[in-house]
């Protein structure tokens, strides 16, 4: 395991991030100014836990080691053999601090009271010096520094612990100035939002987002003002003892002057003189200065904001604004201190990729099911724990053509998996991305990596083939983001055109204040423009697109939602959350699912995948249907009656450690891969996994497709059945019943032959016939309506006597004609 990344057990947070003494004298390398543990001749072999390689200092021991748990719990041990697993699954996380490790980066919406109100939609916040007490949060949105400050750095509460009720974080220090929630760069000099409710990015025209450069611990952002390219800089650095904030710029050519507003405090009186600004904060002065090559710049205090005048310029140019905020005693000296000149940094050789921060990988070894049935799981063991004390709350991936694997976390991580052979002996994971907002969606395109976060679609490049990404492209951020924890951005896909599509979800409480809440989205090829594909989701935590181009999506139980359900989606359907609906006047009506699902089948659904890489065996082309709550898996039988999509689910007899809802075919082997973690409404007690369910070419005892005619049900199986099981009446059991579309949280399961019964209809089967080959049996039923829910439960056997019990989860909105079966 030479180069792996130590796992360093019972260090301090600081330690995780910058090596302790332990990992220093093993010969720590500094990557990027944190230190890495390598594994060499100082450290040990601590075994294997959960799949990992976990290597630790000699000098570092957990105080909850096996070597202190076994004296004390020995003969409990005997009696509960999984208590020793539980208790070293919570000493692998005793090197994490409360909070997840966050580096350079962290992206979200940051909540502040200075200036009064202050949040921050779409934040990018940036640790500033190697103490990591100083730092800046932009706002992409609208291109502005909406606060700097010193101390502390955010309180998370448990936003970084799970994926629950995540409330965006607040500032936890000292503010030292901040801007109100309007443009950072004016327009025709105006600071006024030209913005619909305020939501959203400022017109392109007006100032766009490109994204970001990494290089080292710098961070190099990147946009336009109206058609002026810029690159800007933060930095901090320390005169007479005093913290200043450094914005570095280079400004491309501009044929329009610019105004670029620094700070604000209401109401404020200042001064402004042709080098230094400054304005009153109570007690307190804020001093802003310019230093480098741009001649004419002025200062203006207007209305509590101090602005900086750029000129119309033919060339390019490169400077410093400096800022600092104190006693107003010292306010004067600082003035002059800060009007200096400066080395300027010349910001576009930093755009070209810079040195490894993550560079020794961490390795796990992979779990191989022992099942002796058709259809199994593997686990592809985490990247936990590790010296960074990053988690593994996977959201999203995808494949390379090579079979390598990306993998993003809810806490804003990409990583890269390799090694995913045959017998997944060795895992090499390497950290690719970090300090992303909430990424729930990932998908490789053209050998590309694309993300879904709240605040953008982002593209990662990797510019000088170190293995890390060290441009994070705004591909496009057009979409809305509010404070609300609820809306999440969710899953990623694209069709055969190479458009692309990812769903939001609704706020909690259901009260809809953006044009995107509960909705699909779409972006062409290039990015260009956002469009509202269809609306009324609640919680569509996860889509599929067929090979056809068929988008799916599911949604759970909740205001409007009777149940969990699957949908085929047609632009500009409508699909029952009358909050979301984005119409007016409001439907009265909802386009149907082609399939419910009841709470104790799936009480909060997944994404959908289609086994179509020739190696699933009976069930190659199905598609698959993901539980997130029960951390199942389920495949799909459809059909179509006049036009009219319908299908029934069963449940395959698989079970995961999290709950799963995103799912990729690998191109190198042709199994099904999901992914999941664990969070809100969720059977799973991992914090995230990674599986390959993957088939044995064992018989599969299943129904693999399923027909409703007028007189009765024709179910087909993968093996031939026994003549006596099969066409005994008895061993079917089969009720049905209906749910309500209301305002109400779900829909008690009501009678269809009296709608205010809440209890389900009994289903006679009159007789069965089995067909010719054995394969195929058709339930003879009288009288069959078309209905929301039906549960047909069967308890037979194959021919080579294995028994055949499953339940079969259906809808039926359409009728087909007569079938029957002949006899042999």
């Amino acid at each position: 395991m030479a180069g792996a990344v130590v796992a360093g057990w019972g260090q301090s947070s600081r330690q995780k991030r910058h090596g302790s003494a332990a990992l220093h004298d093993a010969g720590a390398g500094a990557i990027g100014g944190t230190r890495i543990g390598v594994h060499d001749g100082g450290t040990v072999a601590d075994g294997q836990s959960a799949g990992r390689r976990l290597v630790r200092p000699r000098r570092s021991r957990s105080p909850l080691s096996s070597r202190f748990i076994c004296p004390l719990f020995s003969s409990c041990l005997k009696c509960v053999p999984f208590l020793l697993t539980a208790l070293l699954a919570a000493t692998s996380f005793a090197a994490e601090s409360k909070e997840n490790q966050t580096d350079l980066l962290f992206s979200g919406t940051v909540r502040s009271s200075y200036p009064p109100g202050n949040t921050t939609m779409k934040g990018l916040v940036i640790k500033l010096g190697e103490d990591e007490k100083t730092f800046v949060c932009y706002d992409t949105d609208l291109l502005r520094m909406s606060l700097a400050w010193t101390g502390k750095f955010l309180n998370f509460e448990n936003y970084q612990r799970e994926v629950v009720h995540p409330k965006p974080p607040s500032v936890a220090g000292t503010p030292l100035f901040g801007t109100k929630a309007v443009p950072g760069w004016a327009s025709a000099g105006s600071f006024a939002d030209p913005r619909g409710k305020r939501q959203g990015p400022l017109p392109r025209d007006w100032a766009r987002y490109r994204g970001l450069f990494r290089h080292g611990s710098s961070v190099i952002l990147s946009y336009t003002v109206g058609e002026t390219e810029l690159f800007e800089m933060p930095t901090v650095e320390s005169i007479d003892g005093e913290t200043v904030i450094n914005r570095v710029f280079h400004i491309g050519r501009s044929l329009q002057p610019l105004s670029v507003l620094i700070a604000e405090v209401e109401t404020a009186q200042g001064a402004a003189s042709a080098t230094t600004a400054m304005l009153e904060d109570g007690t307190n002065r804020i001093v802003a200065a310019v230093a480098g090559g741009v001649p004419d710049t002025g200062w203006e205090i207007s209305e509590g904001r101090m602005i900086l005048k750029i000129p119309a310029r033919a060339n390019p140019a490169s400077f410093h604004v400096s800022i600092w905020k104190g006693a107003k005693e010292r306010a004067d000296d600082l003035a002059r201190k800060l009007v200096r000149k400066v080395e300027m940094v010349d910001l576009k050789s930093l755009t070209k990729g810079g040195p490894s921060r993550w560079a020794e990988p961490v390795v796990s070894a992979g779990k191989m099911s022992t099942n002796n049935a058709p259809y199994v799981v593997d686990t592809l063991s985490e990247p936990v724990p590790n010296v960074w004390g990053t988690r593994a709350f996977f959201g999203g991936f995808d494949f390379f053509a090579d079979g390598r694997a990306a993998i993003c976390t809810f806490h804003g991580d990409v990583w890269i998996v390799s090694g995913i052979d045959e017998g997944l002996e060795k895992l090499t994971w390497r950290r690719y991305a970090s300090g992303l907002f909430q990424p729930l969606g990932l998908k490789v395109v053209d050998g590309k990596i694309y993300v879904t976060g709240r605040d953008q679609l982002t593209r990662l490049h990797d510019l000088n083939g170190d293995g890390e990404a060290d441009r994070y492209e705004n591909f496009n951020n057009d979409v809305v983001v509010t404070d609300n924890y609820h809306e999440f951005a969710l899953d990623l896909h694209t069709d055969r055109a190479g458009n692309f599509y990812f769903a939001k979800a609704a706020p909690w409480p259901p009260n809809v204040e953006s044009p995107h809440q509960g909705t699909i989205l779409k972006l062409p090829k290039d990015g260009s423009r956002l469009e509202v594909f269809a609306t009324g989701f609640r919680a569509p935590n996860g889509m599929g697109l067929g090979p056809h181009d068929e988008i799916s999506i599911s949604d759970n139980q909740g205001h409007w939602m009777p149940a969990s359900k699957l949908n085929l989606v047609k632009k500009g359907g409508f699909y029952g959350m009358m909050q979301a609906a984005h119409r007016d006047p409001k439907p009265s009506e909802f386009d149907k699912p082609i399939c419910w699902l009841p709470m104790g089948a799936d009480n909060s659904s997944g994404g959908q995948v289609w086994a179509t890489g020739g190696q699933w065996g009976p069930l190659e082309g199905h598609m698959l249907f993901t539980s997130y709550g029960r951390g199942t898996l389920l495949y799909v039988m459809t059909e179509e009656v006049d036009g009219v999509t319908q299908a029934a689910m069963v449940k395959l007899p698989l079970k995961f450690n999290t709950g799963v809802m995103r799912g990729r075919v690998n191109p190198k082997d042709g199994q099904v891969y999901l992914c999941g973690l664990r969070g809100w409404q969720t059977d799973g007690l991992r914090e995230g996994g990674l599986y390959r369910v993957r088939y044995t070419g064992k018989p599969a005892h299943l129904p693999v497709e399923m027909h409703v005619a007028k007189n009765g049900i024709q179910i087909t199986f993968a093996v031939e059945l026994s003549a006596a099981e099969a066409t005994s009446a008895a061993n079917y059991d089969i009720e049905q019943w209906n749910y309500k579309w209301s305002a109400d949280y779900g829909s008690p399961e009501l009678s269809p032959a009296d709608p205010k019964a809440k209890k389900h209809d009994k289903v006679e089967v009159s007789g069965v016939t089995l067909s010719i080959d054995k394969k195929t049996v058709f339930l003879e039923i009288a009288e069959i309506k078309p209905v929301d829910q039906m549960r047909i439960k069967f308890r037979i056997s194959a021919a080579d006597g294995t028994p055949v019990v499953h339940e079969i989860y259906n809808t039926i909105h359409r009728v087909g004609g007569e079938r029957k079966l002949t006899r042999k």
